[in-house]
């Protein structure tokens, strides 16, 4: 830009000074005489006899110049000087160190005070348009150079303004990567923004993170539970077992107490085997939640469980509430086994005169099992914790001990007599393998009732024969 304004500008300031001194060149010698123009150089050649003399007294050292380069040129150069009607430049080598641009009029001896003709030459130093260029360079380099430092300056501060979310962002995430602080959070989510975007996004990603870790603690700390749960659930039937081994062994056991030792042994090892057989039912449902899906009549399956359960316990008031008919697709061997655990658990921890009702319906979106008791019902801090896998809660434990006929213990997926505390875990595994869930619902004093949801599902095309 500042080439190119040089450019057009010298053109100007050329075209300006070719025409002030063409204009110049028209007046009379009179009248330079009479008004010099300063830095202006004027000459007058007369011929017959050739005369040169300088008219301009207010360039003299100029016009002297000027009539030494005159003096020297021949009557056809002089002539065609005359016909250019423009200006031109004056050869410096005869002028020393002055570069002059000149103009030539023939003046008529009508126009002439010597009433001869002559030939007036005007001459201007070019220094003077050089002057005015390196004067305009000078104020365009100020003027661009200030315009830089400006802009540098500003761009420095819109840079630094831009940039400066993604410091603040970075910190943040050394922050993270230093400490593991995982709360830590972009300051800059504004979603009008490029950087506020990507704030926030960071900030899900950090949400995600979270939890996920979260989630893997909890996991990790559930492992390490249900491992020690389950070493101390195998290792008593294992200590039983061995005590009557060891008494055997050391002829402790006389010929009256053997068949009692053997069967306390066949008890405990029966106890280790189901508790065995549920970890392996909990460990194929949580790994591969794999099920033998068909079309199954809800409604027989509950009644079977109801039946099954006053085979068992003739004296307890049982009721089955089902549609004559109601087809869903589902294993129909773990929802057995989710009927069984649960009606189980009424039997062994509610007394034997507790009613309990066993009820079956369609809701939305798929079918409800629910079996609820009237028996004692369990505190809040057990129930939640009710399909927690080995889960007991100590207390209602004693009072199921020493209950006895009374009943007064809760609906709690424990006994003292060697209750695995994973049949309600195994009912809520059994739910979520079909896409549902279990719920549980108690009140002290009040009963209990566990709901089984189980999702629709569109029986599979049968082709056609």
């Amino acid at each position: 830009m500042g080439i190119v304004s040089t450019a057009l500008f010298k053109q100007h300031l050329t075209s300006q000074f070719n025409a002030t001194i063409l204009a110049e060149s028209t007046r009379s010698p009179a009248d330079f005489q009479a008004k010099p123009v300063r830095g202006l150089a004027a000459v007058e050649v007369t011929f017959r006899p050739l005369e040169v003399r300088a008219l301009n007294g207010a360039a003299p050292a100029l016009s002297l110049a000027l009539a030494r380069w005159v003096a020297g040129l021949t009557r056809p150069e002089v002539a065609l000087l005359i016909k250019r009607d423009r200006t031109f430049t004056v050869p410096s080598s005869g002028l020393a160190s002055f570069q002059l641009q000149a103009a030539a009029r023939l003046i008529p001896e009508t126009e002439n005070a010597s009433h001869r003709p002559s030939v007036l030459f005007v001459a201007e130093q070019e220094t003077a348009l050089g002057r005015q260029l390196r004067g305009l360079i000078l104020k365009e380099m100020i003027t661009g150079g200030g315009l830089i430092a400006l802009l540098a300056a500003g761009g420095q501060w819109l840079i630094g303004r831009g940039l400066g979310p993604l410091d603040r962002m970075t910190s943040t995430a050394n922050d993270i990567t230093a400490r593991g602080d995982l709360n830590a959070r972009m300051t800059e989510s504004d979603q009008e923004t490029e950087v506020g975007r990507l704030g926030a996004a960071i900030n899900t990603m950090l949400d995600r993170i979270q939890q996920a870790f979260g989630a893997r603690l909890n996991s990790e700390r559930k492992v390490r539970e249900f491992a020690a749960d389950a070493s101390h659930e195998l290792r008593t039937p294992l200590t039983t077992i061995r005590g009557y081994a060891e008494l055997y062994r050391q002829g402790a056991l006389g010929p009256d107490h053997l068949p009692g030792a053997m069967r306390r042994i066949e008890q405990e090892a029966q106890r280790m085997s189901t508790l065995v057989a549920e970890l392996l039912e909990l460990a194929r449902l949580d790994r591969s939640s794999s099920l033998d899906l068909t079309e199954t009549d809800l409604a027989t399956i509950v009644r079977d469980a109801v039946a099954d359960s006053m085979a068992v316990e003739p004296e307890r008031p049982i009721s089955a509430q089902a549609p004559p008919r109601l087809l869903a697709i589902v294993d129909e061997r773990r929802i057995r086994q989710v009927l069984a655990n649960l009606l189980g658990n009424v039997r062994a921890h509610t007394p034997p005169s507790t009613q309990v009702a066993v009820r079956l319906g369609p809701v939305q979106g798929g079918v409800m099992i629910e079996v609820a008791d009237a028996g004692p019902g369990m505190a809040a801090p057990d129930a939640a914790r009710a399909f927690d896998r080995f889960h007991r809660a100590a207390e209602q434990a004693d009072q199921v001990a020493g209950a006895g006929d009374d009943g007064t213990a809760a609906h709690q997926d424990n006994s003292s007599g060697g209750g695995s505390g994973l049949g309600l875990s195994i009912v809520q595994a059994i739910a979520t393998a079909h896409g549902g869930q279990a719920t549980l619902e108690s009140w002290p004093g009040h009963g209990t009732r566990v709901r089984i949801w189980l999702p629709a599902r569109q029986p599979a095309a049968v082709p056609p024969p």
